[in-house]
């Protein structure tokens, strides 16, 4: 079930989420919709739904210790920042997913180029963005180009 919280926005509980798979090349990649959707604008407030996919390497001359020290201070800021909708960690990977929702691309762009992991290591991170609309957006774009 999805309600509105106190200041208006669409909420959910964890229990009640739909796995919608988005294909993008040979990967699949789950988003948790109501997560998403609890992200949408409320009236007169501007906002856009990022996917963000990071995959993280290390310099040989960087060792794990030093990678997860960058890790934990990127883990803090990334909890923090406010802009984050969900996030994941892949297992067994170096890999982190994240639905942001920002006002714009610029801000977007603004907050990769201050993350701490991207200051620390830009160089062995590679960042994947992929601008999101919600379904229910797009479900209603095509009822309504049904026919013509």
């Amino acid at each position: 079930m999805i309600s509105r919280d106190r200041g208006g926005r669409l909420t959910t509980s964890r229990r009640n989420f739909i796995k919608a798979g988005a294909v993008a090349g040979a990967l699949t990649v789950n988003v948790n919709w109501p997560s998403v959707l609890a992200a949408q604008q409320t009236e007169g407030e501007k906002s856009m739904l990022f996917h963000l996919d990071f995959h993280v390497e290390y310099s040989a001359e960087m060792g794990q210790n030093d990678l997860f020290a960058v890790w934990a201070e990127e883990a803090g800021v990334a909890l923090g920042a406010g802009v984050v909708v969900d996030l994941w960690k892949a297992v067994g990977e170096r890999r982190v997913i994240v639905i942001a929702n920002v006002e714009s691309m610029e801000m977007l762009d603004q907050i990769l180029l201050d993350l701490p992991i991207m200051q620390k290591m830009g160089q062995h991170v590679q960042v994947d963005v992929t601008a999101l609309r919600t379904y229910e957006g797009f479900a209603a774009d095509v009822k309504e180009r049904v026919g013509r």
